[in-house]
C-alpha cells in the first residue's frame, strides 16, 4: 500500500510539473510568434525549408494544435485529481492514466500528421 501511494505521489508530482510547463508554455505562446517552441522541438532536425513550412502548418491549424495541448493539460489535471482521492480508487486512476496516455498520443500524431503534410508538399515542390 505504502508503495503504491509513493508511486502515485511520484506520477502526481510529475503530473505537476507537466501541467506548469504547460501552463507556461500556452502563456508564453501567446505573446510568441505562434508554433516556435513546438515547430523547434519537432523540426530541428529538419532543413530550413521543412522547419519553415512545418512553422507554418502549426500556425494555420493553431486551433487544433492548441486544443490538442489543452486536452492533455486537461487529462493530466484529471490524473492529479483522482490520485489525490481518498480512499484511492485504483480502477478511477488507471483510467486517468490511460486517458493522459490518449491525450498524448493525438498530440503527438497531430505534429505528425503536420510534420507530414510539410515533407510532401516540400516534395512535390522539389518536383516541379
Amino acid at each position: 500500500m505504502k508503495r503504491v501511494r509513493l508511486l502515485l505521489a511520484t506520477g502526481l508530482a510529475v503530473s505537476l510539473l507537466a501541467n506548469a510547463f504547460l501552463v507556461g508554455f500556452i502563456v508564453r505562446g501567446e505573446r510568441q510568434p505562434r508554433g516556435g517552441f513546438l515547430a523547434q522541438s519537432i523540426a530541428s532536425a529538419y532543413p530550413d525549408d521543412v522547419r519553415a513550412g512545418f512553422r507554418q502548418r502549426l500556425r494555420d491549424n493553431w486551433p487544433r494544435v492548441l486544443a490538442a495541448l489543452r486536452d492533455l493539460r486537461a487529462a493530466r489535471r484529471a490524473l492529479a485529481e483522482t490520485a489525490n482521492a481518498v480512499p484511492l480508487d485504483a480502477a478511477a486512476v488507471e483510467r486517468a492514466m490511460t486517458d493522459v496516455r490518449t491525450a498524448t498520443d493525438a498530440l503527438q500524431r497531430l505534429m505528425q500528421e503536420l510534420l507530414l503534410e510539410t515533407l510532401r508538399a516540400r516534395q512535390g515542390a522539389d518536383r516541379s
